[in-house]
Protein backbone atom coordinates (compact mmCIF):
# COMPACT_ATOMS: atom_id res chain seq x y z
CA UNK A 1 0.00 0.00 0.00
CA UNK A 2 1.10 3.42 -0.99
CA UNK A 3 1.68 5.87 2.10
CA UNK A 4 -0.34 8.37 0.41
CA UNK A 5 -3.23 6.21 0.12
CA UNK A 6 -3.38 6.06 4.01
CA UNK A 7 -2.47 9.90 4.36
CA UNK A 8 -3.49 13.11 2.16
CA UNK A 9 -1.30 14.99 0.51
CA UNK A 10 -2.54 18.00 1.19
CA UNK A 11 -1.75 17.30 4.89
CA UNK A 12 1.83 18.88 3.61
CA UNK A 13 1.13 21.79 1.76
CA UNK A 14 0.68 23.76 5.16
CA UNK A 15 3.63 22.40 6.60
CA UNK A 16 5.82 23.90 3.37
CA UNK A 17 3.66 27.31 2.56
CA UNK A 18 4.68 30.78 3.91
CA UNK A 19 3.31 30.06 7.42
CA UNK A 20 4.75 26.48 8.24
CA UNK A 21 6.09 27.53 11.54
CA UNK A 22 2.68 29.13 12.83
CA UNK A 23 0.84 25.60 11.61
CA UNK A 24 3.52 23.79 13.62
CA UNK A 25 3.08 25.40 16.11
CA UNK A 26 -0.79 25.17 16.47
CA UNK A 27 -0.87 21.53 15.74
CA UNK A 28 1.86 21.02 18.53
CA UNK A 29 -0.92 23.28 20.46
CA UNK A 30 -3.71 21.02 19.46
CA UNK A 31 -1.82 17.49 20.33
CA UNK A 32 -0.86 19.26 23.98
CA UNK A 33 -4.78 19.61 24.63
CA UNK A 34 -5.89 16.52 23.06
CA UNK A 35 -3.03 13.89 23.35
CA UNK A 36 -4.74 13.08 26.98
CA UNK A 37 -8.59 12.91 26.11
CA UNK A 38 -10.54 10.07 24.97
CA UNK A 39 -10.97 10.29 22.09
CA UNK A 40 -8.13 13.19 21.20
CA UNK A 41 -10.86 15.35 21.01
CA UNK A 42 -11.12 18.98 22.65
CA UNK A 43 -13.84 21.32 22.60
CA UNK A 44 -14.52 23.81 19.50
CA UNK A 45 -14.56 26.88 21.42
CA UNK A 46 -12.17 26.13 23.65
CA UNK A 47 -9.34 25.38 20.88
CA UNK A 48 -10.69 28.36 18.99
CA UNK A 49 -9.75 30.50 22.46
CA UNK A 50 -6.30 28.82 22.38
CA UNK A 51 -5.12 29.13 18.84
CA UNK A 52 -6.68 33.19 19.50
CA UNK A 53 -4.24 33.70 22.55
CA UNK A 54 -1.68 32.09 20.22
CA UNK A 55 -2.16 34.35 16.76
CA UNK A 56 -2.07 37.32 19.27
CA UNK A 57 0.93 36.90 20.65
CA UNK A 58 2.71 37.11 17.59
CA UNK A 59 5.45 39.47 17.70
CA UNK A 60 3.79 40.35 14.46
CA UNK A 61 0.84 40.30 12.30
CA UNK A 62 1.64 36.62 10.67
CA UNK A 63 1.04 37.07 6.75
CA UNK A 64 -1.97 35.87 4.66
CA UNK A 65 -1.04 32.49 3.27
CA UNK A 66 -1.04 32.14 -0.77
CA UNK A 67 -4.69 31.46 -1.18
CA UNK A 68 -6.29 34.00 1.58
CA UNK A 69 -8.05 36.43 -0.06
CA UNK A 70 -9.40 37.95 3.10
CA UNK A 71 -9.02 41.81 3.66
CA UNK A 72 -6.51 43.03 6.01
CA UNK A 73 -9.05 44.67 8.20
CA UNK A 74 -11.21 41.73 8.88
CA UNK A 75 -7.88 39.38 9.60
CA UNK A 76 -8.42 40.27 13.86
CA UNK A 77 -6.97 37.82 15.85
CA UNK A 78 -9.72 35.37 16.27
CA UNK A 79 -10.64 35.62 12.56
CA UNK A 80 -6.94 34.32 11.68
CA UNK A 81 -7.16 31.59 14.15
CA UNK A 82 -10.21 29.96 12.99
CA UNK A 83 -8.99 30.59 9.59
CA UNK A 84 -6.06 28.35 10.63
CA UNK A 85 -7.97 25.77 12.49
CA UNK A 86 -10.28 25.76 9.16
CA UNK A 87 -7.36 24.83 7.26
CA UNK A 88 -6.12 22.43 9.55
CA UNK A 89 -9.10 20.68 8.89
CA UNK A 90 -9.74 21.17 4.90
CA UNK A 91 -6.71 19.58 4.37
CA UNK A 92 -7.46 16.46 7.18
CA UNK A 93 -5.22 16.94 10.34
CA UNK A 94 -8.78 17.82 12.41
CA UNK A 95 -12.17 16.86 12.25
CA UNK A 96 -15.32 17.66 13.66
CA UNK A 97 -17.32 15.30 15.55
CA UNK A 98 -21.24 15.08 15.69
CA UNK A 99 -22.42 16.30 18.73
CA UNK A 100 -26.11 15.50 20.42
CA UNK A 101 -28.46 17.91 21.15
CA UNK A 102 -27.17 20.72 23.14
CA UNK A 103 -24.05 19.82 23.30
CA UNK A 104 -21.15 21.39 21.83
CA UNK A 105 -19.50 20.41 18.54
CA UNK A 106 -16.03 18.85 19.66
CA UNK A 107 -12.83 19.01 16.90
CA UNK A 108 -10.55 15.82 17.24
CA UNK A 109 -7.06 14.95 15.72
CA UNK A 110 -7.60 13.00 12.53
CA UNK A 111 -6.31 9.30 13.11
CA UNK A 112 -3.34 9.12 10.61
CA UNK A 113 -2.44 12.95 12.54
CA UNK A 114 -2.38 10.68 15.00
CA UNK A 115 0.49 9.08 14.48
CA UNK A 116 2.14 12.12 12.81
CA UNK A 117 1.77 14.48 15.51
CA UNK A 118 3.02 11.54 18.35
CA UNK A 119 5.83 11.42 16.09
CA UNK A 120 6.69 15.28 15.50
CA UNK A 121 6.34 15.68 19.59
CA UNK A 122 8.75 12.90 19.73
CA UNK A 123 11.38 14.64 17.83
CA UNK A 124 10.69 18.01 19.77
CA UNK A 125 10.77 16.11 23.07
CA UNK A 126 13.20 13.44 23.09
CA UNK A 127 12.66 11.21 26.32
CA UNK A 128 16.07 10.23 27.36
CA UNK A 129 15.94 5.96 27.56
CA UNK A 130 17.20 4.49 31.30
CA UNK A 131 19.36 2.15 30.01
CA UNK A 132 20.83 0.47 33.25
CA UNK A 133 16.80 0.41 34.58
CA UNK A 134 15.82 -1.42 31.10
CA UNK A 135 18.43 -3.72 31.73
CA UNK A 136 18.14 -4.31 35.24
CA UNK A 137 14.67 -4.66 34.52
CA UNK A 138 15.34 -7.68 31.76
CA UNK A 139 17.62 -9.49 34.73
CA UNK A 140 14.68 -9.13 36.86
CA UNK A 141 12.32 -10.35 34.50
CA UNK A 142 14.00 -13.19 33.15
CA UNK A 143 15.35 -14.17 37.14
CA UNK A 144 11.84 -14.56 38.35
CA UNK A 145 10.16 -16.51 35.07
CA UNK A 146 9.56 -19.42 36.30
CA UNK A 147 6.56 -17.63 38.67
CA UNK A 148 4.86 -16.11 36.21
CA UNK A 149 1.90 -17.31 34.68
CA UNK A 150 2.38 -15.77 30.85
CA UNK A 151 6.18 -16.69 30.61
CA UNK A 152 5.80 -15.69 27.07
CA UNK A 153 3.79 -11.87 27.52
CA UNK A 154 4.92 -10.94 30.55
CA UNK A 155 9.10 -11.77 30.33
CA UNK A 156 10.33 -12.76 27.19
CA UNK A 157 7.81 -10.06 25.09
CA UNK A 158 8.79 -7.64 27.26
CA UNK A 159 12.37 -8.49 27.28
CA UNK A 160 12.41 -8.53 23.52
CA UNK A 161 10.86 -5.14 23.40
CA UNK A 162 13.16 -3.49 25.96
CA UNK A 163 16.41 -4.99 24.30
CA UNK A 164 15.61 -3.95 20.66
CA UNK A 165 14.21 0.18 22.29
CA UNK A 166 17.79 -0.02 23.67
CA UNK A 167 19.57 -0.74 20.59
CA UNK A 168 17.58 1.69 18.59
CA UNK A 169 18.58 4.46 20.99
CA UNK A 170 22.10 3.53 21.29
CA UNK A 171 22.12 4.07 17.49
CA UNK A 172 20.53 7.69 17.62
CA UNK A 173 22.96 8.28 20.26
CA UNK A 174 25.65 7.61 17.58
CA UNK A 175 24.24 8.91 14.82
CA UNK A 176 23.62 12.38 16.45
CA UNK A 177 27.23 12.46 16.84
CA UNK A 178 27.99 12.59 13.85
CA UNK A 179 24.90 14.98 13.31
CA UNK A 180 27.01 17.61 15.42
CA UNK A 181 30.13 16.76 13.68
CA UNK A 182 28.55 17.86 10.36
CA UNK A 183 26.65 21.01 12.03
CA UNK A 184 30.59 21.97 13.58
CA UNK A 185 31.66 22.23 9.79
CA UNK A 186 29.16 24.13 8.27
CA UNK A 187 29.30 28.03 8.12
CA UNK A 188 30.03 28.58 12.00
CA UNK A 189 31.92 31.00 14.14
CA UNK A 190 34.16 29.75 16.55
CA UNK A 191 31.67 30.52 19.59
CA UNK A 192 29.64 28.93 17.81
CA UNK A 193 31.59 25.61 17.66
CA UNK A 194 32.46 26.33 21.25
CA UNK A 195 29.03 26.55 22.42
CA UNK A 196 27.74 23.88 20.45
CA UNK A 197 30.36 21.18 21.74
CA UNK A 198 29.49 22.35 25.23
CA UNK A 199 26.01 21.78 24.45
CA UNK A 200 26.57 17.69 23.21
CA UNK A 201 28.60 17.38 26.09
CA UNK A 202 25.61 18.15 28.55
CA UNK A 203 22.98 16.92 26.33
CA UNK A 204 24.09 13.57 25.13
CA UNK A 205 27.22 12.92 26.68
CA UNK A 206 26.71 13.40 30.39
CA UNK A 207 22.92 13.38 30.10
CA UNK A 208 22.38 9.79 28.48
CA UNK A 209 26.10 7.66 27.72
CA UNK A 210 28.19 8.69 30.54
CA UNK A 211 25.04 7.31 33.04
CA UNK A 212 24.90 4.05 30.73
CA UNK A 213 28.75 3.87 30.65
CA UNK A 214 29.25 4.28 34.88
CA UNK A 215 25.64 2.66 36.00
CA UNK A 216 24.60 -0.68 36.64
CA UNK A 217 25.20 -1.37 32.54
CA UNK A 218 25.38 -4.11 30.19
CA UNK A 219 28.42 -5.90 31.38
CA UNK A 220 27.08 -5.93 34.57
CA UNK A 221 23.83 -8.23 33.71
CA UNK A 222 25.40 -9.72 30.40
CA UNK A 223 25.80 -12.82 32.10
CA UNK A 224 22.36 -12.92 33.90
CA UNK A 225 20.51 -12.60 30.85
CA UNK A 226 21.88 -15.43 28.89
CA UNK A 227 21.63 -17.43 32.04
CA UNK A 228 18.10 -16.51 31.68
CA UNK A 229 17.80 -16.84 27.98
CA UNK A 230 20.11 -20.40 27.92
CA UNK A 231 16.70 -21.34 30.53
CA UNK A 232 14.10 -20.00 28.00
CA UNK A 233 15.58 -22.71 26.02
CA UNK A 234 15.85 -25.57 28.65
CA UNK A 235 13.24 -25.92 31.37
CA UNK A 236 11.00 -23.22 30.88
CA UNK A 237 10.52 -23.88 26.94
CA UNK A 238 7.20 -25.80 27.05
CA UNK A 239 5.90 -23.08 29.25
CA UNK A 240 6.77 -20.50 27.12
CA UNK A 241 5.62 -22.50 24.20
CA UNK A 242 1.93 -23.00 25.31
CA UNK A 243 1.86 -18.89 26.22
CA UNK A 244 2.93 -18.42 22.70
CA UNK A 245 0.61 -19.80 21.01
CA UNK A 246 -2.52 -19.04 23.71
CA UNK A 247 -1.45 -15.01 22.65
CA UNK A 248 -0.67 -15.51 19.47
CA UNK A 249 -3.43 -18.05 18.47
CA UNK A 250 -0.63 -19.93 16.34
CA UNK A 251 0.00 -24.05 16.52
CA UNK A 252 2.82 -25.88 18.34
CA UNK A 253 5.07 -26.02 15.54
CA UNK A 254 4.76 -21.92 15.02
CA UNK A 255 4.89 -21.49 18.89
CA UNK A 256 7.85 -23.25 18.88
CA UNK A 257 9.77 -21.43 16.30
CA UNK A 258 8.77 -18.21 17.52
CA UNK A 259 9.82 -18.32 20.55
CA UNK A 260 13.08 -19.69 19.52
CA UNK A 261 13.39 -16.36 17.65
CA UNK A 262 12.89 -14.33 20.18
CA UNK A 263 15.17 -15.99 22.26
CA UNK A 264 17.82 -15.54 19.29
CA UNK A 265 17.13 -12.10 18.85
CA UNK A 266 18.06 -11.24 22.47
CA UNK A 267 20.83 -12.79 21.88
CA UNK A 268 22.06 -10.74 19.29
CA UNK A 269 20.72 -7.42 20.69
CA UNK A 270 23.15 -8.03 23.73
CA UNK A 271 25.87 -8.34 20.87
CA UNK A 272 24.80 -5.63 19.16
CA UNK A 273 24.61 -3.15 22.04
CA UNK A 274 28.74 -4.07 22.63
CA UNK A 275 29.01 -3.21 19.00
CA UNK A 276 27.61 0.17 19.19
CA UNK A 277 29.31 0.50 22.42
CA UNK A 278 32.54 0.57 20.64
CA UNK A 279 31.59 2.66 18.06
CA UNK A 280 29.84 5.42 20.17
CA UNK A 281 33.32 5.63 21.96
CA UNK A 282 35.29 5.68 18.62
CA UNK A 283 32.72 8.55 17.62
CA UNK A 284 33.31 10.55 20.63
CA UNK A 285 37.32 10.75 20.06
CA UNK A 286 36.70 11.86 16.52
CA UNK A 287 33.99 14.04 17.99
CA UNK A 288 36.45 15.78 19.77
CA UNK A 289 39.57 16.52 17.72
CA UNK A 290 37.36 17.50 14.72
CA UNK A 291 35.79 19.83 17.10
CA UNK A 292 39.21 21.23 18.41
CA UNK A 293 40.09 21.28 14.43
CA UNK A 294 37.82 22.69 12.91
CA UNK A 295 37.67 25.63 15.86
CA UNK A 296 41.34 26.28 15.30
CA UNK A 297 41.15 26.52 11.48
CA UNK A 298 37.92 29.23 11.92
CA UNK A 299 40.01 31.20 14.16
CA UNK A 300 43.03 31.14 11.82
CA UNK A 301 41.02 31.88 8.51
CA UNK A 302 37.69 33.27 9.21
CA UNK A 303 39.09 36.52 8.25
CA UNK A 304 37.88 38.58 11.54
CA UNK A 305 40.80 40.19 13.91
CA UNK A 306 42.09 37.32 15.19
CA UNK A 307 42.68 35.01 12.44
CA UNK A 308 44.61 37.93 10.69
CA UNK A 309 47.11 39.10 13.51
CA UNK A 310 47.49 34.82 14.08
CA UNK A 311 48.05 35.42 10.43
CA UNK A 312 50.72 38.33 10.68
CA UNK A 313 52.67 37.23 13.67
CA UNK A 314 53.09 33.61 11.86
CA UNK A 315 54.36 35.45 8.72
CA UNK A 316 56.61 37.61 11.44
CA UNK A 317 58.01 34.49 13.26
CA UNK A 318 58.77 32.60 9.62
CA UNK A 319 60.78 35.34 8.33
CA UNK A 320 62.61 38.02 10.94
CA UNK A 321 65.79 36.43 12.09
CA UNK A 322 67.48 38.46 13.79
CA UNK A 323 66.52 41.29 16.67
CA UNK A 324 67.71 44.24 15.03
CA UNK A 325 65.19 43.39 12.34
CA UNK A 326 62.64 44.50 14.58
CA UNK A 327 63.94 48.03 14.53
CA UNK A 328 63.79 48.67 10.85
CA UNK A 329 61.03 50.43 8.99
CA UNK A 330 58.78 47.23 7.67
CA UNK A 331 58.46 47.79 4.22
CA UNK A 332 56.82 45.01 3.49
CA UNK A 333 53.01 44.80 1.87
CA UNK A 334 51.45 42.81 5.29
CA UNK A 335 52.50 46.70 6.89
CA UNK A 336 49.73 47.96 5.43
CA UNK A 337 47.16 45.27 7.45
CA UNK A 338 48.07 47.41 10.81
CA UNK A 339 46.67 50.53 10.28
CA UNK A 340 49.52 52.27 12.48
CA UNK A 341 49.91 55.98 12.02
CA UNK A 342 52.95 57.94 12.92
CA UNK A 343 52.34 60.97 15.80
CA UNK A 344 53.15 64.55 14.97
CA UNK A 345 55.10 65.33 17.83
CA UNK A 346 58.91 65.98 18.24
CA UNK A 347 60.96 64.32 20.60
CA UNK A 348 61.07 61.04 22.69
CA UNK A 349 59.30 62.63 25.60
CA UNK A 350 55.92 61.95 24.10
CA UNK A 351 56.70 58.22 24.50
CA UNK A 352 57.00 58.50 28.15
CA UNK A 353 54.21 57.54 30.87
CA UNK A 354 52.58 61.07 32.38
CA UNK A 355 53.62 61.57 35.99
CA UNK A 356 51.21 62.33 37.91
CA UNK A 357 51.50 65.57 40.06
CA UNK A 358 51.73 65.46 43.84
CA UNK A 359 51.07 69.33 44.15
CA UNK A 360 47.75 69.77 46.06
CA UNK A 361 45.00 71.64 44.53
CA UNK A 362 42.25 73.48 46.40
CA UNK A 363 39.04 72.40 47.12
CA UNK A 364 36.21 73.65 45.13
CA UNK A 365 33.68 74.84 47.91
CA UNK A 366 29.96 74.55 46.70
CA UNK A 367 28.10 77.82 46.33
CA UNK A 368 26.15 78.75 49.08
CA UNK A 369 22.62 77.79 49.37
CA UNK A 370 19.50 80.67 49.80
CA UNK A 371 17.99 80.21 53.37
CA UNK A 372 14.68 78.58 53.86
CA UNK A 373 12.22 81.50 54.77
CA UNK A 374 10.13 80.66 58.29
CA UNK A 375 7.03 80.02 56.76
CA UNK A 376 8.30 77.18 55.14
CA UNK A 377 10.88 75.71 58.10
CA UNK A 378 7.85 75.58 60.66
CA UNK A 379 5.36 74.38 57.79
CA UNK A 380 8.03 71.22 57.12
CA UNK A 381 8.56 70.01 60.89
CA UNK A 382 4.50 70.20 61.37
CA UNK A 383 4.42 67.54 58.63
CA UNK A 384 7.57 65.78 60.14
CA UNK A 385 5.64 65.93 63.46
CA UNK A 386 2.96 64.72 61.61
CA UNK A 387 4.07 61.80 59.94
CA UNK A 388 5.49 61.00 63.40
CA UNK A 389 2.72 60.84 65.09
CA UNK A 390 0.93 58.70 62.83
CA UNK A 391 3.55 56.22 61.97
CA UNK A 392 2.48 52.81 62.58
CA UNK A 393 5.16 52.04 65.39
CA UNK A 394 5.00 49.99 68.85
CA UNK A 395 4.19 53.60 70.93
CA UNK A 396 1.70 54.89 68.59
CA UNK A 397 -0.17 51.50 68.29
CA UNK A 398 -0.27 51.26 72.34
CA UNK A 399 -1.28 54.74 72.44
CA UNK A 400 -4.41 54.15 70.10
CA UNK A 401 -5.52 50.98 71.72
CA UNK A 402 -5.53 53.13 75.66
CA UNK A 403 -7.47 55.47 73.48
CA UNK A 404 -10.25 53.42 71.85
CA UNK A 405 -10.09 51.29 74.96
CA UNK A 406 -10.91 54.42 77.33
CA UNK A 407 -13.83 53.24 78.99
CA UNK A 408 -15.12 50.39 77.11
CA UNK A 409 -13.57 46.76 78.10
CA UNK A 410 -13.49 45.24 74.44
CA UNK A 411 -14.28 47.08 70.83
CA UNK A 412 -14.24 45.43 67.50
CA UNK A 413 -11.69 45.82 64.61
CA UNK A 414 -14.69 46.34 62.29
CA UNK A 415 -16.49 49.16 64.53
CA UNK A 416 -12.78 51.48 65.04
CA UNK A 417 -12.94 51.43 60.62
CA UNK A 418 -16.74 52.34 60.96
CA UNK A 419 -15.74 54.80 63.49
CA UNK A 420 -12.54 56.55 61.86
CA UNK A 421 -12.56 55.88 58.45
CA UNK A 422 -8.62 57.15 58.57
CA UNK A 423 -7.69 54.70 60.97
CA UNK A 424 -7.51 51.29 59.06
CA UNK A 425 -3.22 51.19 59.20
CA UNK A 426 -3.53 51.87 62.79
CA UNK A 427 -6.14 49.00 63.00
CA UNK A 428 -3.49 46.84 60.73
CA UNK A 429 -0.82 48.13 63.12
CA UNK A 430 -2.91 46.42 66.20
CA UNK A 431 -3.09 43.13 64.45
CA UNK A 432 0.78 43.26 62.94
CA UNK A 433 2.13 44.21 66.75
CA UNK A 434 -0.51 41.53 68.52
CA UNK A 435 2.71 39.23 69.52
CA UNK A 436 4.79 41.74 70.93
CA UNK A 437 5.53 41.45 74.42
CA UNK A 438 5.29 45.28 74.81
CA UNK A 439 1.54 45.48 74.27
CA UNK A 440 -0.82 46.49 76.29
CA UNK A 441 -3.57 45.44 74.52
CA UNK A 442 -4.85 41.50 73.84
CA UNK A 443 -6.50 40.42 70.14
CA UNK A 444 -9.52 37.67 70.01
CA UNK A 445 -9.55 36.69 66.28
CA UNK A 446 -13.59 35.52 65.29
CA UNK A 447 -15.03 33.45 62.42
CA UNK A 448 -16.65 36.42 61.02
CA UNK A 449 -15.37 37.82 57.86
CA UNK A 450 -16.60 41.61 57.66
CA UNK A 451 -15.69 44.23 54.48
CA UNK A 452 -15.19 47.55 55.81
CA UNK A 453 -13.25 50.43 54.32
CA UNK A 454 -13.30 48.97 51.25
CA UNK A 455 -10.84 45.86 52.45
CA UNK A 456 -12.28 42.13 52.99
CA UNK A 457 -10.80 41.38 56.52
CA UNK A 458 -11.20 38.09 59.76
CA UNK A 459 -12.83 40.06 62.65
CA UNK A 460 -11.29 40.56 65.89
CA UNK A 461 -11.69 42.08 69.16
CA UNK A 462 -9.37 44.33 71.03
CA UNK A 463 -9.46 44.07 75.33
CA UNK A 464 -7.04 45.21 77.70
CA UNK A 465 -4.34 43.56 78.54
CA UNK A 466 -4.39 42.23 81.97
Amino acid sequence: MNLFELLDPKMFRLLSGRNQAIYADLLMLVWERCSTSQDYGIEKGILADAAEEYVAALPAPPPPDEDDETAEAARSPRNQALLYLRRLRETGWLEEQEAGYEEEIRVAVSAPAVHLLRAFDAMLHPKTVTYSGKLFKAYRLLEGIGEEKSPYENVLKEVSSDMAELNDSLRQLNSSIGTYIDRLTRNKTPQEVLDLFQQYEEQIVVAAYHRFKTSDNLFSHRAEILEGLDRCEGQYFDALREDYCRVEQVGEAEGAAGVQGLVQSVRDDLDRMHDLLGEIDRSHVTYRQRAVQRAQFMLLSDGSTQGKISDLLRYYAETVQESEELLRVDESPLSRQWRLYPAAVPGRQFLKPAVTSRRPTPIEQPPPEDPIPPEELERQQKLLMEYVRQAVTQENVNRFAQKVLRGRETVSASALVEEDGGALIKVIGLHTYSRSEDRNYELTAGDEWVRCGGVRFQQFWVRKRG
